[in-house]
C-alpha cells in the first residue's frame, strides 16, 4: 500500500506540470548582434518565411522560435537601421534545435537584402542519443520503396529469417511507431497500425537504444514519422512504374525466367489551398500496388483430388510391392488433373490513401485531421504445398485510422496540443469463405514433404480496436530550459476468433465437414479490453558548455482479463475441456522509468554524448490473451495458455557517443552501447491434476547486448553525398522466441530448455551499409545502397552420429550481401517536370541464404548417407532436385523496376 500511495503521489505531480507529446515539431534558436562592435540587436525581428512564426531578439540578442515542423526554412531578419538578411534552406529536425546566428551590417545606404545559403552542420551539439534522420529529398534520391527499406538503412538493425526487424539486439516487437506524434504501435503483434507509405513522409525519424522520457512502451527504440500537410500553393505528383525478376537462377526459382512485368503501381497526390477554411490547406495521396512475388508453385495436383488420392494410397498400402516399399508407392498421373500451370505463391495487392486537412480558424489555433486507409491481401509461401497451390489460404488487413489534433499557440514561448486517434485494423486469414464450403478437405496424403490436394482447413479473424486522448503542453522557461511532459489513455479492444473446419469421414472418402462447437478446443473467441495511461515529464537543458535531457516516466497497464486461481485443476469435459478452477481479475501494473542524457562540447568541432535509461514493453497482447478460455487439448503438450498477469518486460539501457567533423563536409560519429535485458517473455509447462499438460507465458527469459557502431557521413558537394555505417553487436540470451520451451517439449524425447547465456537467433556480429548519392539533386541522381552482413546463427545437427545436436545457435550461417541502385533525371516539358526513373533491387543477382538445413549449414542440400541418396535417386514421384529445393530459403533474385513521375 506504501509503493501505491507513492506512485500515485507522483501521478498527480506530473500532472500538475506542463505537458507535451511525443516529438514531431524542431526550434531555431540563435543571437542577433551587430557585425562591427560585437552588440546585442535589441529587438531585431527574426521571421520564418512563409509562416506566420517568428520572434524578437531579447536584451542579450538572444531568440528562439519553438513548435517549427521539420522542412527546410528561409529566416529574414529586419531592424530598423541594418541591413535586411535573409537565411535560405536552414534545415530543422523533429526533436532537434537548430542553431542560426546573424550579424547585422549598419545601412548607410537602401540596398537590396543579403542572402545567405545556411549549411547544415556536420555534428549536432545537442543530440544525447543515436538518432537518424530520413527526409522526402532523401526518400525520392534512394532505391527504396517501402517504410521498411527506409528502417534497414539505420544503424543497428537487423532482420531475421523471417524478415522481422531487431533494434540493437532485441526481439521484434519492440519498436514503437509513432505517426504525427500520437503512438500506432500494433500491441497485439507487432509493427505499426497504420501502413506507412513513403510518399507519405515529410520526416522518418529513428532513434536506438535510448531515448527521452516522451516516448515510452519501446525497448529496443522508436520509429517517428511526420506525415506530409498541404502547401499554400497548389501542386500534384503522379507516379506509375512496372517491373519484373530478371534473374538467372531458374533452377532455384520457378518460372523466374519468364518477363510477364508482374509488378505494377500507380499513385497519386494533390496538394494546395483550401479555401473553404480560413487559411485552410490539404494534402491527398492515393497508391494501387500489386505484385506477383518470385515463389511459384505448379499446379500438378488439384484440390479435388485429395480424396481420390487417399483412396488409391490406402489400398496400394495394403499389399505393396518390394520395391515400393523401398522406395516408395507412385502416385498415378491420372490421379492428379492439375495443368501444369504456375501459380504465385506470394502475391501481394495493396490499396492505401492518406488524406489531411488543417486550417487556423483564429491565428493562434491550429486544427489538422488524417485519414489513413489501407488495404492489403497477401499469401505465404508453403513448400509443402508446392505442386498443390491453390490450397494456400489468403490473409487480408484492412485499416482505418483517424488523427486529430489542436493545437493553441499560448504565447512565444508556450503551446499546446490536443490529440485524439482512433484506429480498427482487421486481419483475415482463410481459404473459403464459407466454413463449410464443400472444397474443404480432410486429411491429405503428403510424401517426401509434398502434399497431394489437401487443403488448409484453419481460419482466423481479429479485430483491433484502439482509442486514445492526449493532451499535450510545452513551454520554452527562460533561455535554457525546453519543458516537455506528456499524459495519455489509451483504450483497447482485442476481438479474436479462430477454428478449424474438420472431416468425420475416412481418409478414402469423400470429406464428411463440420465446424467445431464453440467455445472447445476448435473454435476459439474472446473479447478482451485492456487499458493504458501514461504520464512523463522531460526538460531540455541548453548551457553553452553542455545540453542535459532530463525526464522521468509513469505507465500504467491493466489487463482487465480473467485469471487462473488453481493452474493445476482438472479439466472439465462437459465444459470444452477447461480447466475446472476459480477465475479472478489480473492485476494492474506500474512502471517509473527515468531516463537521462548529457550532450558535452569538446571543441567547436566535436562532442561527447551519454545517456541511460530504464525502458518497458507490455508483451504482445496475442500472448497475454492466447487460449481465454483455458481449455486444454487432449494429448501431449498441444496448448499454449495466455497470462493476463504478465508483466512488462524490460530492460537497462547505456550509451557513449562521440561526434566529430573531420572537414567541412565530412563527419565521424562512433557510439558504444549495452542493454540488461530482464522480464522477457518465456514459458512453463504445468501438469494438472488430472494429467494433462499446457504451456503458459510468464516473465522468465533474459539477455543482454552490446556494440560499437562507427559511421562517416559525407555531406552533399561537389555532385556527391553519402554514408557509411559499421555495426559490431553481440546479442545474447537464454532463449530467442517466448514458445522455445514448447518447441522444445515437442522432440522426443523433450529437450531440456536452455539455462545458461547464447547467441540469439539475429545475433549479427558485422553488419556494413555503404550509400551514396552522386548527381545534382532535381536533375539528375545515381542512388546506391549497399549492405554486407556476416552470417546469423543456426543449430547444426550431427547425422549418422549418436549426438543429434550440437549446443543451440553454435553455427554460422553464411555471409550475404546485396546492392541496390536507384537512377533517375528530370525533364522539364510544358511547365511540368518528368521524372524517368529506373530502380533495380540487388543488382548482383546474389543467392543470400536466410535459412540452411541444420545438417550442412547451407540452404542447397541437407546431408544423406550413400544408400538413403540411392533411395531417394528411385523415388517415384519426385527427384532428389525436387525434394531439396528451398526457394524460400533464399532473399529475392533481382527486381527492375521502370518508371515515370509527373509533377505539376
Amino acid at each position: 500500500m506504501i509503493v501505491k500511495k507513492w506512485l500515485i503521489s507522483i501521478l498527480f505531480t506530473l500532472l500538475s506540470c506542463q505537458l507535451l507529446s511525443a516529438g514531431t515539431t524542431g526550434k531555431i534558436k540563435g543571437k542577433v548582434i551587430e557585425k562591427d562592435s560585437g552588440q546585442p540587436v535589441i529587438g531585431a525581428n527574426v521571421i520564418l518565411e512563409g509562416t506566420t512564426k517568428g520572434a524578437a531578439a531579447d536584451m542579450d540578442g538572444n531568440y528562439f522560435i519553438i513548435n517549427v515542423p521539420p522542412g527546410k526554412y528561409n529566416i529574414v531578419v529586419t531592424a530598423i537601421g541594418y541591413q535586411k538578411i535573409k537565411i535560405t534552406g536552414a534545415q530543422v529536425f523533429t526533436d532537434r534545435t537548430t542553431n542560426q546566428d546573424f550579424e547585422l551590417s549598419s545601412e548607410v545606404l537602401q540596398g537590396d537584402e543579403v542572402v545567405i545559403t545556411a549549411v547544415r552542420p556536420i555534428i549536432e551539439k545537442d543530440r544525447t542519443n543515436t538518432s537518424a534522420y530520413v527526409n522526402s529529398d532523401q526518400i525520392d534520391a534512394l532505391p527504396v520503396q517501402e517504410v521498411e527499406d527506409l528502417i534497414q538503412l539505420q544503424t543497428g538493425i537487423t532482420r531475421d529469417a523471417s524478415g522481422r526487424f531487431h533494434m540493437r539486439g532485441g526481439r521484434a516487437g519492440e519498436i514503437a511507431y509513432l505517426v504525427d506524434g500520437i503512438p500506432v504501435t500494433n500491441q497485439f503483434s507487432g509493427g505499426s497500425l497504420i501502413e506507412i507509405e513513403n510518399s507519405w513522409i515529410q520526416e522518418l525519424q529513428v532513434i536506438s537504444g535510448t531515448f527521452n522520457a516522451e516516448y515510452g512502451q519501446a525497448q529496443s527504440g522508436v520509429v517517428n514519422v511526420v506525415s506530409k500537410e498541404g502547401k499554400e500553393k497548389f501542386s500534384g505528383n503522379a507516379t506509375v512504374w512496372i517491373g519484373d525478376y530478371l534473374s538467372s537462377h531458374s533452377d532455384i526459382f520457378m518460372n523466374i525466367n519468364r518477363l510477364n512485368l508482374g509488378e505494377s503501381n500507380l499513385q497519386f497526390d494533390l496538394s494546395g489551398p483550401l479555401n473553404i477554411l480560413p487559411k485552410g490547406t490539404f494534402f491527398f495521396n492515393v497508391r494501387a500496388y500489386d505484385r506477383e512475388g518470385y515463389l511459384y508453385g505448379q499446379r500438378q495436383t488439384r484440390i479435388e483430388d485429395t480424396w481420390q488420392i487417399q483412396s488409391y494410397y490406402h489400398e496400394a498400402q495394403k499389399n505393396p510391392t518390394d520395391e515400393e516399399r523401398l522406395v516408395g508407392i507412385a502416385i498415378p498421373d491420372s490421379l492428379q488433373t492439375g495443368d501444369g500451370s504456375y501459380v504465385p505463391m506470394n502475391p501481394s495487392t495493396k490499396y492505401s490513401a492518406y488524406g489531411n486537412i488543417s486550417f487556423w480558424p483564429v491565428n493562434s489555433i491550429k486544427f489538422s485531421y488524417s485519414l489513413f486507409l489501407n488495404r492489403q491481401k497477401w499469401n505465404s509461401y508453403t513448400d509443402s504445398r508446392r505442386y498443390s497451390p491453390d490450397a494456400i489460404p489468403d490473409k487480408s488487413r484492412t485499416g482505418f485510422d483517424h488523427i486529430l489534433h489542436l493545437t493553441h499557440t499560448l504565447s512565444d514561448r508556450t503551446f499546446h496540443k490536443l490529440g485524439f486517434s482512433y484506429s480498427i485494423k482487421k486481419d483475415e486469414s482463410y481459404l473459403f469463405e464459407d466454413q463449410l464450403d464443400s472444397r474443404y478437405q480432410g486429411s491429405e496424403l503428403g510424401l517426401n514433404g509434398f502434399y497431394f490436394g489437401g487443403t488448409a482447413d484453419s481460419r482466423s479473424f481479429t479485430k483491433n480496436k484502439v482509442l486514445l486522448a492526449k493532451w499535450d503542453i510545452t513551454s520554452q522557461v527562460g533561455q535554457l530550459n525546453l519543458v516537455k511532459a506528456g499524459l495519455e489513455f489509451k483504450y483497447h479492444e482485442i476481438e479474436r476468433r479462430s477454428l478449424s473446419t474438420i472431416s468425420r469421414s475416412a481418409v478414402y472418402l469423400p470429406p464428411n465437414l463440420e465446424v467445431p462447437a464453440e467455445n472447445t478446443a476448435g473454435n476459439n473467441a474472446y473479447l478482451q479490453r485492456p487499458i493504458e495511461a501514461a504520464v512523463y515529464m522531460q526538460d531540455k537543458m541548453e548551457f553553452d558548455e553542455m545540453i542535459v535531457n532530463a525526464g522521468i516516466r509513469f505507465d500504467y497497464w491493466h489487463a482487465r482479463a480473467n485469471v487462473l486461481q488453481d493452474l493445476q485443476a482438472e479439466t472439465d469435459p462437459s465444459n470444452g475441456i477447461r480447466l475446472n478452477s476459480p477465475l479472478t481479475k489480473s492485476d494492474p501494473h506500474y512502471q517509473l522509468s527515468p531516463r537521462l542524457g548529457l550532450a558535452y562540447p569538446i571543441s567547436n568541432k566535436g562532442v561527447v554524448h551519454v545517456s541511460y535509461g530504464h525502458f518497458f514493453q507490455i508483451p504482445r497482447f496475442s500472448y497475454i490473451f492466447a487460449n481465454s478460455e483455458f481449455e486444454v487439448e487432449l494429448g501431449d503438450l498441444e496448448t499454449i495458455m495466455g497470462n493476463a498477469n504478465l508483466k512488462p518486460e524490460k530492460n537497462i539501457a547505456y550509451e557513449l557517443g562521440f561526434q566529430q567533423e573531420l572537414a567541412e563536409d565530412w563527419g565521424l560519429q562512433v557510439t558504444v552501447y549495452y542493454k540488461d535485458i530482464k522480464n522477457l517473455l518465456g514459458q512453463e509447462i504445468i501438469t494438472t491434476r488430472d494429467k494433462k499438460i499446457y504451456a503458459r507465458y510468464i516473465n522468465r527469459d533474459y539477455g543482454n547486448v552490446k556494440g560499437i557502431i562507427v559511421s562517416i557521413e559525407k555531406r552533399h558537394s561537389n555532385l556527391f553525398a553519402g554514408s557509411i555505417d559499421y555495426t559490431y553487436q553481440i546479442a545474447r540470451g537464454n532463449a530467442s522466441d517466448p514458445n522455445s520451451v514448447f518447441s522444445d517439449f515437442q522432440s522426443h524425447p523433450p529437450k531440456e530448455s536452455e539455462k545458461q547465456i547464447l547467441p540469439l537467433d539475429w545475433d549479427q556480429r558485422h553488419t556494413l551499409n555503404p550509400t551514396m548519392m552522386i548527381g545534382q539533386p532535381g536533375n539528375w541522381n545515381i542512388g546506391i545502397i549497399g549492405r554486407f552482413e556476416t552470417g546469423q546463427p543456426y543449430t547444426p545437427s550431427n547425422p549418422g552420429s549418436a549426438l543429434t545436436t550440437q549446443f543451440e545457435n553454435s553455427d554460422r550461417k553464411p555471409i550475404s550481401y546485396n546492392i541496390d541502385l536507384n537512377i533517375y533525371k528530370v525533364i522539364k516539358m510544358f511547365g511540368n517536370r518528368y521524372r524517368l526513373f529506373c530502380k533495380v533491387y540487388n543488382v548482383l543477382d546474389r543467392l543470400n541464404e536466410r535459412r540452411v538445413y541444420s545438417s550442412t549449414g547451407t540452404a542447397e542440400f541437407p546431408y544423406r548417407s550413400n544408400a538413403e541418396w540411392e533411395i531417394l535417386r528411385r523415388n517415384p514421384n519426385f527427384t532428389p532436385q525436387e525434394i531439396d529445393l528451398r526457394p524460400d530459403f533464399y532473399t529475392q533474385p533481382r527486381r527492375i523496376i521502370f518508371g515515370l513521375s509527373v509533377k505539376f
